[in-house]
Parts: C-alpha cells; structure tokens; sequence
C-alpha cells in the first residue's frame, strides 16, 4: 500500500511543480510588463504632435495630407521628406 502511495506521489508532482514554477513565472512577467509597460502607455496617452491629423477610418498621420506623397502614416511623412517638414518642401503636389 505504501509503494501505491508513493508512486502516486512521485507521479504527481512534476505537473504540480510545473504548475508551480508557471504560476511564478507569470507573476514575474506581470509584474515585469507594469514596470516596462506603464511609461510606455503613459506616452502613448499624450496628445499627438501638431502636425499629425486624424483621418476618419485611418487613424492618424503625419503631415499635409493633401500632398500626393504623403505615406498617410503615422511614422514617416512621405517617400521624398520622410522626416519633414512639409512646410516649404519643394516636392510638394496637391492631391487633384
């Protein structure tokens, strides 16, 4: 009876311990994502840069978008000036 018992014992706890060591791990990182997460979240909050706008069903972008090399992304302007400005760009084409 006590061999029975001991190997139900010995057949049992690697999954319990791996259960264990899981549960660790996870609050780890969950504690880990608050400390790196949370000053990144805190940017993302912010207001955008003024020269970003809001395109219904787009999201934002940066720059005229009225210019006909605009990427209409929110990373890089255009594929001529992608780090702008597009005030006094000489590549500058309005949409027709």
């Amino acid at each position: 009876m006590l061999d029975i018992v001991i190997i139900l014992l010995l057949g049992i706890a690697p999954p319990i311990l791996s259960l264990w060591i899981l549960h660790r791990a996870q609050a780890t990182l969950r504690q880990t994502n608050v400390v790196i997460v949370h000053p990144v979240v805190e940017r993302l909050k912010a207001l955008p840069p003024a020269d970003m706008n809001c395109i219904d069903g787009f999201g934002y972008v940066i720059g005229k978008v009225s210019c006909m090399y605009n990427a209409r992304s929110p990373y890089i302007r255009c594929a001529v000036n992608p780090n702008g400005p597009c005030q006094d760009c000489r590549s500058y084409e309005p949409v027709s």
